[in-house]
C-alpha cells in the first residue's frame, strides 16, 4: 500500500452501559450525577492519501451521503484534512479536521496495523466550532483501501457523541 502513510480507520458503534443492578440504595433522584448516554454518529468518507511519506497534509477527502448524527443527515459534502497528530514518528496519531457548513470538528484517531486492504482504529472528538462547539465523543473506524489504487480509501466512523 502506498506507504501506509495514512493508517485509516473504520468503526463499530461504541456502546456504553450503566450499572446499578441489584443495588436498591442507588440514588435515582433528579440530582444524581448520571453520565449522558449520547447520540449515535456515523460518518462516511472518501479519502485521497498523500503519495509521499511524511507529507502534510497526510490525506484529504470529503464526507459523503449516508453520514448521520442522531439519525439526521450529517455534514454531507464537508471537507476533510488529515495531519500528523504527534511530532513523535513512532506515535500513530492522526489529527483530522472536518469542515462542515455549520462548523468544524477536530478528531484524533489512532490506527491499528492494516489487515490486507482493511484498517481499523479508534477515534475521539477533541474540539469543535459553530454547531459542534460542545460535541464530544468516541468510536471506532474502518478504512478500506481501493485494490486498484492504494491512494484511495473509503472510511466509516461510528460512535457515540454528546452535544
Amino acid at each position: 500500500m502506498r506507504g501506509m502513510v495514512v493508517p485509516m480507520l473504520v468503526g463499530v458503534l461504541l456502546l456504553g452501559a450503566c450499572g446499578g443492578h441489584g443495588n436498591k440504595d442507588a440514588n435515582t433522584s433528579e440530582g444524581a450525577n448520571i453520565e449522558p448516554r449520547g447520540e449515535p454518529i456515523v460518518f462516511k468518507t472518501t479519502m485521497v492519501i498523500a503519495a509521499t511519506a511524511g507529507s502534510e497534509p497526510i490525506a484529504t477527502g470529503k464526507v459523503i451521503d449516508g453520514s448521520t448524527l442522531a439519525g439526521s443527515p450529517f455534514c454531507a459534502g464537508g471537507t476533510i484534512r488529515d495531519s500528523h497528530g504527534s511530532t513523535d514518528p513512532t506515535v500513530p496519531l492522526i489529527a483530522r479536521t472536518i469542515t462542515c457548513p455549520d462548523g468544524t470538528i477536530r478528531i484524533d484517531f489512532t490506527p491499528e496495523l492494516p489487515q490486507g486492504l482493511t484498517q481499523k482504529g479508534s477515534w475521539r472528538v477533541t474540539s469543535g466550532t459553530g454547531a459542534f462547539e460542545r460535541l464530544r465523543g468516541t468510536g471506532k473506524s474502518e478504512t478500506v483501501y481501493d485494490p486498484d489504487d492504494d491512494s484511495l480509501a473509503r472510511e466509516t466512523f461510528t460512535g457515540t457523541v454528546t452535544r
